[in-house]
Order: C-alpha cells, then sequence, then structure tokens
C-alpha cells in the first residue's frame, strides 16, 4: 500500500565504520555521557575479559534498552575492550541533525533498518556481516526504548533469527562456523540523593494539574496521584469513561484502564491513518507498524503539491496520529504496581519521568547518574531451530539478560 511513497525512509543506510571518527568518539563521549546526567560508566576488568575472549568468534550483542543513552554505554564496552562493533538502528535515527548524526553513526559501525516491515535489503547485509570472521553485531531485542531500569519487556525473536541467518551464511564458506548470542545488562543508579528534585518535580506537574496539596511528603503517593489524574484525563479524551467506567480513585488496580487507554491510542492512530484492519502482533509491535506509516504519510503529505487547505487537515491528523502514538511509546511498559514492587529512586524516578513527559511535553533526568555494564555467559546457537522453538530461545536469552539485572 505505502509502495513508491517511501524512497526517503525505506533508503537503505550501511555502516562505513572509520577508526579516526570512532577514535574521535572515544575523546568526546565523557563529555556526551555528562550530557546526559552520566558520571561515568563502570566494566569491570572480568567484564572485559570475558569479552576479550570472543575477540575471534561472530558474536551477536543483545543488551536491554532502558534510554537512549544505551548505544553510547555499548559503544564505550567496544572502546575499552577494543573490540569494533556494528549496530543494528532504526531508520528514522539516521536523519536526526538534518542527517548530519546519520553520517556519524554510520562511521561507528550502525545500519539502518525499517522498523514495522519487511526490510530484505537489511536482513540480506546482517546476514553477510555475520559471515564475515570476528564480527560484532549489537542488537536491542526489546526493540524499543521502554525507561525500565531493572525490568525487561518481552524479548523479540528477530535478533535469534537474524544470528541463525548469519550462520548459515559462515557455514557456506566454513562449514564448523559457529554464532554466539552474548547477554549485555545497562542499568542506572542515581549518585545521590535525589528525593529533593523528585519532589520538586511532582510539584510542578500537582500545580499544573491544579491537584491540592498533601499533608505529607510520601513521593509513591503523590507519584500515583499524579497518575490518576493523568489517567482519567486520558481516558475523556478517549471517550473511555463513557461507558459507564466508574471515577478512578487512588487505590484501585490501574492495570486495566492503562490496557484500554493503551488499545484506544493504538485505535485512535490507525483510523487517523486510513489503517481499516489493525496490524497483527503484540502492542509493541503494532504500534511499530503504525508509527512507521504515520512517518511515512507525513513525508508523503509534505512531498505533494496538494491544496494547501487539504494538505494542512491531513497533516493535522497525522500529527494526532504520531501525538497517540508517542503517548503510547511513553506509557506501553508501564503496569500499576510497577513502583510498588520496589519503591526505590530509580523506579519513582521512572515514572516521574513518563508523567513529566504526559504533563508538561518533556522530561529531564532527576539527578547525575551512574551506568553500570555487564557482560554474561555466551549462548552457543545449534545449527537450526524450529520455528515453534523459536518462542524459547527467545526466553533463553531474556532469562539471561534478567539475570545480569
Amino acid at each position: 500500500m505505502l509502495a513508491g511513497n517511501l524512497s526517503r525512509l525505506e533508503e537503505f543506510r550501511p555502516a562505513r565504520a572509520s577508526a579516526w571518527v570512532a577514535a574521535c568518539a572515544g575523546v568526546l563521549l565523557p563529555e556526551a555521557l555528562r550530557q546526559r546526567r552520566v558520571e561515568r560508566v563502570e566494566i569491570s576488568d572480568e567484564d572485559i575479559a570475558r569479552l576479550k575472549k570472543l575477540e575471534n568468534e561472530r558474536v551477536v550483542i543483545t543488551p536491554n534498552h532502558p534510554t537512549n543513552t544505551d548505544p553510547a554505554l555499548v559503544f564505550e564496552l567496544s572502546r575499552r575492550a577494543g573490540i569494533p562493533f556494528h549496530y543494528l538502528c532504526c531508520r528514522e535515527a539516521f536523519d536526526g541533525w538534518h542527517g548530519y548524526w546519520g553520517w556519524i553513526i554510520q562511521r561507528l559501525g550502525a545500519y539502518s533498518v525499517v522498523r514495522g516491515t519487511i526490510d530484505r535489503e537489511s536482513f540480506r547485509y546482517t546476514r553477510e556481516l555475520l559471515a564475515k570472521p570476528k564480527s560484532k553485531l549489537v542488537i536491542f531485542p526489546e526493540g524499543e526504548v521502554y525507561s525500565q531500569n531493572d525490568s525487561l519487556l518481552p524479548f523479540q525473536v528477530g535478533a535469534i533469527q537474524l544470528a541463525l541467518w548469519g550462520q548459515e551464511a559462515a557455514r557456506e564458506r566454513e562449514p564448523d562456523t559457529r554464532i554466539l548470542l552474548l547477554p549485555i545488562a545497562l542499568r542506572y543508579r542515581f549518585a545521590g540523593d535525589v528525593r529533593p528534585e523528585l519532589s520538586r518535580k511532582l510539584s510542578r506537574m500537582e500545580s499544573k494539574l491544579k491537584l491540592p496539596l498533601l499533608p505529607h511528603n510520601d513521593l509513591y503517593v503523590r507519584m500515583r496521584r499524579v497518575a490518576v489524574s493523568v489517567l482519567s484525563s486520558v481516558e475523556t479524551e478517549y471517550s473511555l469513561d463513557e461507558k459507564g467506567a466508574e471515577k478512578l480513585s487512588a487505590a484501585e488496580d490501574l492495570t486495566p484502564r492503562f490496557m484500554a487507554a493503551k488499545e484506544a491510542s493504538l485505535a485512535r492512530a490507525a483510523s487517523l491513518l486510513d489503517v481499516r484492519e489493525m496490524p497483527k502482533g503484540s502492542m509493541p509491535e503494532r504500534m511499530r507498524v503504525l508509527l512507521h506509516r504515520a512517518e511515512a504519510e507525513l513525508h508523503e503529505a509534505e512531498s505533494e503539491s496538494t491544496p494547501v487547505a487539504i494538505a494542512t487537515q491531513r497533516r493535522e491528523r497525522i500529527l494526532l496520529a504520531w501525538r497517540d502514538l508517542e503517548r503510547l511509546a511513553n506509557w506501553i511498559a508501564v503496569y500499576d504496581g510497577y513502583a510498588a514492587q520496589n519503591p526505590s529512586p530509580e523506579r519513582i524516578a521512572e515514572v516521574i519521568f513518563r508523567l513529566e513527559n504526559d504533563v508538561c511535553g518533556t522530561a529531564t533526568y532527576a539527578g547525575p547518574r551512574i551506568a553500570t555494564v555487564k557482560v554474561g555467559q555466551p549462548i552457543e546457537l545449534p545449527e537450526k531451530i524450529a520455528r515453534t522453538e523459536m518462542p524459547q530461545w527467545t526466553q533463553k536469552l531474556e532469562n539471561a539478560v534478567a539475570a545480569l539485572l
């Protein structure tokens, strides 16, 4: 349906690794991390040594993906070990900074994949890359940034499928070749006490939402009250409370409401984009397909010579769909009780970060952080994995990353 409209979006971007660009990036990385409020990156000598033992192996590296800073942490792991990595990266990232960001990350070893589609050119490139000796490829199996510091969303099977294709290609040249999966865990913790800053953030949102002051400063209670207010507003926007839903209270389980709001955002985005049949798959997979459709439609609307009034109306519909999908991406990993299970400053801060995005339109980290990178034991792939066995192997990889967290 979209053929002919995606020339820019589907233009494949190969890696163009450059040693001098990587060296410059290594020098600039500490300051770039400080801009992202990461004071230092901790990687043990043992973890570096574990990676170095795999220098001559073909390896698919599979980190969790809590923040947009994660690729920089993996690049730092690569730099300290002295082993270059390639990175599978979403196609839209290459258009940042008017294309200059794409130029940089290509020279750091990144190449593109169009999410939500069958990107045959990217898959073919991956297969050929992994067939090369000593190749190291980074794939984030969660597929999206979900802002959860110490828990995971279900891994997608794509990382293992791509590794198997690469192994098959490599064995055409070297019959005994193997490809290893290497679980990596990325985790952040605050360098100091951020409770005063979290309190200030909540005060700002309480003021914007016109919530009365509470006689105490229990961060979790205040955070949940703000979340209830935001969810109630979202329900009204999507007309969910017109179906007889009772008014939200601070004590009830919000999970069914969260799920209903997420499905409503998907449904409205699909309607605004004139998608007659909802894509199949998990919620993240459906969201990814619609995000790709929204970006494609926006690009088409900007490039067509249609009357101004029609183009403006169409653009407004696409932007509203994009807003729905961005809101979904912000909340997709949240369930009621996430922070209550472990009300640490980090978990409370994660939810407050999401609330800030929704209430204020932008969010900042509550304080300087320390990042830790852990390298797990490699997992050897068999020669073949039946389609019915793919979920078990994906779960095995997910469990290995979760154990490191």
